[in-house]
């Protein structure tokens, strides 16, 4: 009997053993017992066993002792227990990758019979093993894994221990069975080694215990493995690594990256096809008939689609990893004083999660995706509407001009979720209720090609997502406090739910199954980052910037030198209530007006370089360069420009807007057969359009002032309005750009002779005079389309110049740092920022100068609303409850809560409302911004509606009491109550596939029960005002202040910096002021805040000069750096201005103030000047009261400066001149000379000619805007039309596949009926 079982066993173990004899076999045959010695494992049958990935083999593999027990009268419970000693691993890279044509897994060895008694015997198995250690060999290093304590059981679909026959999950109607099975293990060391070069410093890691999930779905019929989840759940991992370290590991990664990128596109394109067909989108297009889901559905099949693999996917979650970052004594050290001695950072991750999904259908859904919310991403919409472009833009290639209701696919953001873009995949039942649309067969075979091969379309897609995380700042020997938070998850302030993350990044490539060269979309990179905040700290900064170069520095040496080329790729960037936080360096107790920190914070920002209707179209960038083009700052040469500067708006940003600017020629397939036109067919044909300029929007932003004490701690002030602003931004890149001969000809016959620039159509001018066009590293046009209101008094300056300075301390050691680790000397990054702004209003607040004169309005309505109408505002603003959606969220402020509950209403602070435009329009902020804005105006409708719209779509948030989305049959509540019976909230979060997720200990915390939020909610509501009205009353202020404020009109700014040298141009074309003498400080805030609302931009007279422009010179000469002191003796700087035909009238107390609110705390280096004063008139009210009792009364003083030059040097003293001609030019031309009469004269004449000219193109111009703003209607007409094309296309394919639906129902019908009259004839 034991000889017959030991030779059935060398039957069966010869053909993965070598050397395997009987008497290497004890066996107890009636105890089920048995053991095994010096067991060596054939390493080629192993390799095609595991299915190694093929830039992978094993060498060889043994194992000292194996010992296993079973339970003969148990098998269908108990599972065959096999127990392993040590194992010996070795495995090294291929040169070349190994061939897959004889790889077939576990298939190939179990046979092609059907799953038995045996298989299930084999699959419940349980394995451990006491040690595993590997050896990796590759050419660049050596690598060791060490692994200990491992166990491999079956589990329960919720992943507990039980009995043998509840780990599978059987659907006999499909054909396929679930398998769960948990590996463990204790600890896991790494160790790492370079073998080429021995200055890189060895690596090690150790892990704490840690499991594997296993979800494998086999076919009944043959034992296949159709697909498998897999789940890596690590605990806590703490690392330190240094430079080195950190380097070594990049080295290692970096000498296998093109092995498995090369092994990773072969066994993609090899597997895509059979993952192809078994995904359910492609089975229901491939099947010509619509299929229905039973009413009633067994347990069984409610369990299988539950805990269903749609597709293989690899998972990896990580409760916390703690990761602290030193750097190493030598040159990539910052020559900061305070970090010569090194410094450490440290960065904390919490629930860090790693998904990837190699085969998911393009047109398909991520339904079944686990803890994946499709609904509540807007990555989803993007995706579908970018995947509408492409196939429009690829069917039109071959149909140039066919119908706008030819069917496109099914893919929109009107389409209803029955779209190709929204199809349920959640269990494979629903996939059958609603199947993708087939391509309906056309007479043109070219069109039925490529639409037969956009089915298929594929996307490999990693998903990267972080619930919280913080970053420190560094640590030193001098500063060895308590770790600060640097940049950090923002959740506590706004109370996010748990479910809500952090960080959500995603990337999507798109490929074919097979290697075919058919056009695919560009990949696609999104990131979400929900509210963040950023504490400004100088060395933090200037440490992260050292380490990283010297990292890149590093890695790029060891690389031949390759230019830098920009990766075709879309990126979409949304952050949500991001804030930067600048903390004030030294404390002020004496100061009660001094704040503590200044808070920057925006609503919503995007940064993205697609072209979309969503602030980034060309209409918008073309709306942009043409407020530019209204300024004379930004292509003239007179002063404050000089002959070298940079030009602003350069060739780029008008190419870009017509869309001339593509990479590559556009394409043209012309074939009359369809292997013509594959030839003409490549992967990158329709990656045209240029990638190398950016927009980021902040919609809107605004700056406050907190830690105040004169008006309490957590209680902010004003310092910036809400305002909005878009940003476009080009970073210059040394590629070569081809170009159509076509668009070359075009941009020719548009180019001055003079200078080389392209002159602009329809879009303004181009000073077709400047000799010099130059072009920086990067170039940045801000376009503000509203007020920008400021106000600041004497401390806030002092917090402001404090500010400055580390700014300064900053940008002046980044500069030294990239130039010395990089070892660049000779390079000078350069940057452009240019701004257009139709008005800027600043507000001076001063003590007042006379407390018994409060000021009843007068001048004061000029600048704010009076307070009737700001009472009004405020009575029909402050809405008390707003009914909403259907969940509760408590958004926390440094004042009060706001709790925002969805499905009841929204409960704010005093004072605080919703504008009925901000909750009615769609669009979050329209072009007139101030209209929909209350005193609600930090744009707290933006978030409100934004994260309604994320959470009230997800089924796992449904309400059991009222829910959006109650009827919706895919949602995930209604499929787990089968097995759970409980409607509890935290069952349902971690129910079905989600609870792969979820460890003993590692549970995330279930939301409150909505009961308890609302009770919480009513409790606030009927909390009693009279105390809060007193705690209110108790921390105004009723102190008196003076005010006044300066209007500049039609502010233009430029600055540029190449190398250590910064110039910053201003031009102001208009100035005003009004004051108010006495007014409380609560109303002055209050005012302040509804300043924008009414503002109206003025129209400027384009004939008049500028009344004010001004050159500020800054350059830094870098020397020994012995502390942050020595920083002030390196810079120098040099201010230019010029002021003429400004006429101001201000009070001798708004004089004396100013004077008073500029003076510094600091005795601060003189500021060489040179101002120039032409036709200014100053009229001063004496308000002040007289100091002596013999004063006839006030007399005010009339000032008239015709012309006036003031002189100031480096000793700081003042020099009043009068302005010769001579004189001036020399001042304020720095480039002409000065010692010819005849140069002059003929300057003179130059000027002359040019105002005639001027005079005459500013009378075009008036013609040109009116044709640019019809080009503006006409290019948002065309945008708007190829929505409307696509909305058709998906209308007319819908009412298709309803037709499609309707024949097959009919055919069905018929047939049925066929077959009830045959068995009615055959009855008789």
């Amino acid at each position: 009997m034991v000889s017959i079982i030991k030779n059935q066993l060398l039957k069966h173990l010869s053909r993965f053993t070598k050397n395997l004899s009987a008497d290497k076999i004890n066996l107890s045959t009636f105890k089920g017992e048995g053991e095994l010695s010096n067991l060596e494992l054939d390493e080629i049958v192993l390799t095609d066993l595991l299915e190694l990935p093929s830039w992978l083999r094993l060498t060889s593999a043994w194992c000292n002792k194996v010992a296993f027990r079973i339970q003969w009268t148990k098998l269908k419970s108990v599972p065959i227990f096999l127990s392993l000693d040590e194992v010996y691993i070795k495995v090294e890279t291929c040169e070349e990758l190994r061939s897959l044509s004889m790889q077939h897994g576990l298939s190939s060895y179990t046979g092609q019979g059907k799953y038995s008694f045996i298989n299930k015997v084999i699959d419940g198995m349980s394995i451990a093993v006491n040690t595993v250690c590997v050896t990796f060999e590759s050419p660049a290093f050596t690598a060791s894994v060490q692994i200990s304590r491992i166990l491999v059981e079956s589990r329960t679909p919720k992943w507990e221990k039980g009995d043998l026959r509840v780990t599978r999950v059987k659907e006999v109607g499909r054909g396929q069975i679930l398998i769960f099975k948990e590996l463990q293990w204790q600890t896991v060391r790494i160790e790492a080694k370079s073998t080429k070069d021995e200055n890189l410093s060895p690596l090690r890691l150790l892990t704490n215990q840690a499991h594997c999930r296993i979800t494998i779905k086999k076919r009944l019929s043959d034992c296949f493995i159709v697909g498998s989840r897999l789940v890596l759940i690590l605990d806590d991992l703490l690392w330190v690594l240094t430079d080195s370290q950190l380097k070594a590991a990049l080295c290692f990664v970096d000498s296998l990256t093109g092995l498995i990128q090369k092994s990773t596109e072969l066994t993609r394109t090899k597997k895509a096809a059979r993952k192809l067909e078994e995904l359910p989108e492609y089975q229901a297009q491939m099947s010509q008939q619509a299929r229905s889901r039973d009413a009633a559905e067994a347990s069984s099949t409610r369990i299988f689609n539950r805990y269903d693999v749609v597709e293989t996917s690899y998972h990896f979650l990580s409760k916390r990893i703690d990761l602290h970052l030193c750097d190493d004594a030598g040159g990539g050290r910052s020559v900061h004083p305070d970090l010569k001695d090194g410094a450490a950072l440290q960065i904390s991750l919490e629930r860090f999660q790693i998904d990837y999904y190699p085969y998911h259908l393009a047109i398909g859904d991520r339904k079944h995706w686990p803890v994946y919310r499709e609904t509540a991403s807007p990555h989803s919409q993007w995706l579908k509407q970018a995947l509408t472009s492409f196939r429009t833009s690829l069917l039109d290639l071959i149909e140039p001009v066919r119908s706008q209701h030819a069917p496109l696919g099914r893919s929109n953001v009107a389409s209803p979720p029955s779209s190709a873009g929204e199809k349920q995949t959640t269990p494979q039942a629903e996939h059958m209720q609603k199947r993708p649309t087939l391509p309906q067969p056309t007479g043109n075979p070219l069109k039925n090609y490529l639409l037969s091969q956009l089915a298929k379309l594929m996307t490999s897609c990693v998903i990267l997502r972080v619930q919280d995380f913080s970053l420190y700042q560094i640590t030193t020997n001098k500063r060895k406090q308590m770790p600060k938070e640097f940049v950090t998850g923002d959740r506590i302030r706004y109370n996010l739910p748990v479910e809500e993350m952090i960080l959500h990044a995603e990337f999507t490539y798109y490929y074919y199954p097979g290697d075919i060269g058919f056009p695919l979309p560009p990949p696609k990179f999104y990131v979400q980052i929900n509210p963040v905040q950023v504490r400004f700290d100088v060395c933090s900064c200037l440490w992260l910037n050292a380490f990283l170069l010297n990292l890149h520095h590093s890695l790029m040496a060891t690389k031949p030198q390759q230019p830098a080329a920009m990766p075709y790729i879309d990126v979409k960037i949304e952050a949500i209530m991001p804030r930067i936080i600048f903390d004030c360096s030294v404390d002020h107790p004496n100061q009660k007006d001094r704040p503590k920190s200044l808070h920057v914070e925006v609503s919503r920002a995007s940064v993205t370089n697609v072209r979309t209707l969503e602030h980034s179209s060309r209409a918008d960038l073309a709306k942009c360069v043409d407020t530019f083009q209204l300024g004379s700052l930004f292509y003239g040469a007179d002063f404050p420009a000089v002959f070298s500067d940079y030009n602003v708006v350069t060739e780029k940003f008008f190419q870009h807007l017509r869309g001339t600017d593509n990479i590559r020629s556009p394409p043209q397939v012309v074939a009359s057969s369809i292997p013509e036109m594959e030839q003409k067919l490549s992967r990158e044909l329709l990656w045209t359009e240029s990638k190398d300029m950016w927009c980021i929007c902040l919609e809107p932003v605004w700056a406050e002032f907190y830690g105040t004490p004169a008006v309490g701690g957590n209680k902010p002030v004003s310092f910036l309005d809400a305002v909005p602003l878009t940003l476009w931004v080009h970073l210059k890149f040394s590629e070569p750009v081809e170009k159509d001969d076509k668009v070359q000809h075009e941009l020719l016959k548009r180019t001055s002779p003079q200078s080389g620039r392209l002159l602009p159509q329809s879009l303004g001018h181009v000073n077709e005079k400047d000799p010099c066009s130059r072009v920086a590293d990067i170039h940045v046009l801000a376009y503000v389309s509203n007020l920008v209101s400021v106000q600041i008094n004497h401390y806030q300056y002092l917090f402001l110049l404090r500010l400055s300075e580390e700014a300064n301390e900053l940008t002046t050691i980044l500069a030294i740092d990239t130039k010395r680790i990089i070892n660049a000397p000779n390079h000078n990054p350069s940057l452009v920022v240019g701004a257009m702004v139709p008005q800027v209003e600043v507000t001076f607040v001063m003590p007042s100068q006379s407390p018994g004169k409060e000021c009843s309005g007068g001048d004061l309505e000029s600048v704010f609303p009076d307070s009737a109408s700001l009472q009004e505002d405020n009575a029909t603003a402050s809405v008390p409850s707003i009914p909403y959606a259907t969940k509760h969220i408590e958004l926390q402020t440094p004042e009060e809560p706001i709790r925002y509950q969805m499905g009841g209403e929204i409960e704010l602070p005093r004072g605080q409302g919703i504008g009925e435009n901000a909750l009615a329009s769609t669009n979050i902020f329209p072009n007139n911004f101030n209209t929909g804005l209350t005193s609600m105006k930090k744009g707290f409708s933006s978030i409100m509606n934004t994260l309604d719209s994320a959470l009230k779509s997800s089924p796992d948030d449904a309400s059991d009491t009222t829910s959006l989305r109650s009827g919706d049959d895919s949602s995930d509540s209604e499929k787990y109550v089968f097995l759970d019976h409980s409607s509890d909230i935290g069952d349902k979060l971690l129910g079905g596939v989600d609870s792969m997720f979820s460890v003993a200990g590692n549970v995330v915390e279930p939301l409150q029960p909505l009961e308890v939020a609302c009770e919480v909610v009513e409790e606030e509501a009927t909390t009693t005002s009279p105390s809060e009205r007193s705690m209110d009353s108790s921390s105004k202020r009723r102190d008196l202040v003076s005010m006044s404020t300066f209007k500049l009109g039609q502010v233009e700014f430029v600055q540029q910096s190449e190398g250590f040298t910064s110039v910053i141009k201003v031009q102001v074309s208009r100035v005003a002021a009004e004051e108010c003498s006495s007014i409380p400080w609560d109303e002055l805030q209050n005012k302040f805040d509804c300043r924008s609302r009414a503002w109206n931009e003025i129209p400027v007279d384009g004939g008049c000069r500028p009344q004010v422009t001004a050159r500020l010179t800054h350059t830094v000469v870098p020397g020994e750096l012995l502390n942050r002191m020595s920083l002030k003796n390196w810079t120098s700087d040099k201010l230019e201005a010029r002021v003429q035909d400004m006429d101001l009238e201000l009070n001798m107390s708004s004089v004396v103030g100013l004077a008073d609110l500029f003076e510094d705390e600091i005795i601060p280096d003189p500021l060489p000047m040179q101002i120039a004063l032409d036709n200014m008139k100053l009229h001063l009210n004496e308000d002040r009261p007289p100091s002596n009792i013999t004063s006839p009364g006030p007399i005010p003083v009339d000032l008239a400066l015709s012309k006036l030059c003031i002189h100031r040097g480096k000793d700081g003293v003042f020099y009043f001149e009068p302005q010769t001609a001579t004189a001036m030019e020399s001042a304020v031309s720095p480039f002409e000379s000065n010692g010819s009469v005849q140069r002059v004269e003929a300057l003179e004449e130059i000027n002359r000619q040019l105002l005639i000219e001027n005079r005459e193109l500013k009378r075009r111009l008036a013609a040109l805007e009116r044709v640019s703003e019809e080009n503006h209607l006409l290019r948002q007409s065309s945008e708007e039309s190829q929505v409307l094309r696509s909305c058709l296309a998906v209308a007319q394919d819908d009412v298709a596949h309803l037709l499609e639906e309707k024949r097959s129902l009919l055919d069905r019908l018929k047939g049925l009926q066929d077959q009830l009259d045959q068995s009615h004839r055959s009855k008789r």
